[in-house]
């Protein structure tokens, strides 16, 4: 059993699609699984010869497990195979989204009842494949995001259901809120959650208020008991976890129920977002959205460009820390093409003192000096890269959404918002388009207030200068082995991370929308920021 992935990773933006299949039909296969792997699907299918002594049947239904939808090519010889009347009986069990496909034409009577409702994509004329891949591609695409959830949350129930309903594997939150979410919104069309993923879901809602109201009990016991005992008593709650509990429903629970959720975008609000619509999901202090399209983009910085600004003379109080080598543009390039596949949504401005605080105010973000660069509007500074992750993480629990950075292709292709010029304004720094030393903007040696300089044709502000933004990317010296589909990079041993845009106290050659530069994911400096991104179920 081979699992093919041209992309060499194990979970990306597209589906993982079990074909299932009669050997009478293996050369229209042998067609078929190439094409949809050239379409960046990863394709689950037997190939091996089954062993004596070997469960084959265990094989099978891993694979069906696994797969996002099931294929199903029909044809006189799979609709009359056990096998295959076995393969979908089991993947039906599972709610497995089918998407049936005729290679040779078959009667009607002769197709199993669970594909009979369903609308084929036929293959039976060889002149007309491509059409019928794309017909199929398309489909595949559909819903994906929730499809790949069904995915996730059925293995997650099979396994507590597996460990005989342990309630350890139970979701808490915020993960059993984005569950519950996901649900809610599923689209026309798709595939219901089993009972068996439903139950999970509704166990582990019972098992969280159980919890609750055990924590409770527990409590009121510690206090009844140790109610002499001042001193006891604070060395209690200060214990790690208690801390962290109290602080959720005692202070961040009630602030989110205030300030976030009611400003939440319900399921078919976030559907119908068209493209720059703006959004925010807060009573205030809380990043302002923008919604970014799909579509495609190159990346990177090309050899003029490199050799451009690779002769311009770096500074050692530029915190320049990969630049000053001989060459060291080159990790600008090579350029390559990349395709942002799924809309998402991109804070408009850098996130700011304020938004910052109140992350703060109920004690999940450490608190910022300004370094008397000033507070408010001004992007926070100061802040590392686990830092701006805490602060996402912070959004997601306030409002049961995926907020997150942005991947650095996504920034690249939010930055440079259609252009391929050397700046999203054009190939020359001109004067007033961004914070930066010699830009040609009054010079305050200081961050400016956002949105202080025209915004790109994206509608975001401050792409360039004011700040360097963190990206999620772990650093790699160049784009040779660079995701194409606007995942993050990713390593095991990440020493750096990627920062991007430029900032205040640099030349206009750091505000390129190619410029990326590297630093410890601790590290902090007074023109270091970020922005967020949100996650769209659309």
């Amino acid at each position: 059993m081979d699992t093919n992935n041209t992309n060499g990773q194990d979970a990306g933006p597209t589906a993982k699609i079990f074909i299932s299949y009669s050997r009478h039909d293996l050369a229209f296969v042998d067609r078929l699984e190439p094409a949809l792997v050239a379409r960046g699907f990863a394709a689950l299918i037997d190939r091996q010869q089954i062993y004596a002594f070997e469960d084959w049947w265990q094989r099978l239904q891993s694979l069906i497990t696994q797969a996002d939808t099931v294929v199903f090519t029909l044809s006189p010889d799979s609709a009359a195979s056990e096998v295959c009347q076995r393969e979908i009986a089991y993947a039906a069990s599972l709610n497995k989204r089918f998407a049936p496909i005729v290679c040779r034409a078959v009667d009607h009577k002769q197709v199993p009842e669970a594909l009979s409702r369903l609308n084929f994509i036929f293959f039976d004329d060889e002149a007309k494949f491509e059409d019928s891949l794309n017909r199929l591609v398309d489909a595949l695409e559909t819903d994906i995001d929730w499809i790949r959830k069904h995915t996730e949350y059925g293995e997650a129930a099979r396994q507590w259901a597996a460990s005989g309903r342990a309630g350890g594997l139970l979701l808490r939150s915020p993960k059993l809120d984005l569950a519950e979410y996901w649900i809610s919104s599923r689209p026309r069309g798709a595939p219901m959650p089993n009972a068996e993923t439903q139950e999970f879901v509704v166990k582990s809602r019972q098992g969280a208020l159980a919890a609750q109201r055990h924590r409770r009990l527990v409590q009121i016991a510690i206090y009844t008991l140790l109610l002499g005992i001042i001193a006891g008593l604070i060395g209690w709650i200060n214990q790690a976890y208690i801390k962290e509990q109290w602080t959720w429903y005692a202070i961040m629970r009630p602030y989110a129920m205030k300030n976030f959720r009611p400003y939440v975008l319900a399921s078919t609000a976030e559907r119908s977002l068209k493209p720059f619509a703006s959004f925010r999901e807060c009573v205030g202090n809380c990043p302002e959205m923008i919604v970014i399209p799909s579509g495609s983009f190159v990346m990177g910085s090309s050899q003029t460009e490199q050799s451009r600004f690779d002769s311009l003379p770096k500074r050692m109080g530029d915190n320049d820390l990969q630049n000053h080598e001989a060459g060291g543009l080159s990790n600008e390039g090579p350029q390559h093409k990349v395709v942002i596949a799924q809309s998402f949504a991109v804070s408009k401005f850098d996130v700011t003192f304020a938004e910052w605080d109140a992350c703060v105010s109920v004690g999940a973000c450490v608190k910022k000096g300004d370094a008397a660069l000033g507070r408010d509007t001004k992007p926070v500074v100061t802040v590392s890269w686990v830092g701006a992750q805490q602060y996402a993480l912070w959004l997601s629990w306030m409002t049961g959404r995926s907020y997150r950075l942005l991947t650095e292709a996504e920034w690249e292709y939010a930055a440079r918002a259609g252009t391929t010029t050397v700046y999203y304004w054009g190939d020359e720094v001109g004067k007033g388009n961004a914070s930066c030393m010699g830009c040609g903007g009054e010079e305050t040696k200081q961050t400016s207030p956002v949105g202080s300089f025209p915004a790109n044709p994206f509608g975001l502000y401050d792409m360039a200068g004011n700040v360097w933004q963190w990206v999620q990317d772990c650093y790699s010296r160049n784009y040779d082995q660079a995701p194409t589909d606007g995942s993050a990079s990713a390593d095991q041993d990440c020493v750096y991370r990627v920062a991007r845009g430029g900032s205040w106290n640099l030349g206009p050659e750091y505000a390129r929308s190619a410029i990326r530069f590297r630093f410890p994911s601790t590290y902090q400096a007074i023109n270091r920021g970020f922005r967020v991104a949100r996650t769209l179920n659309q």
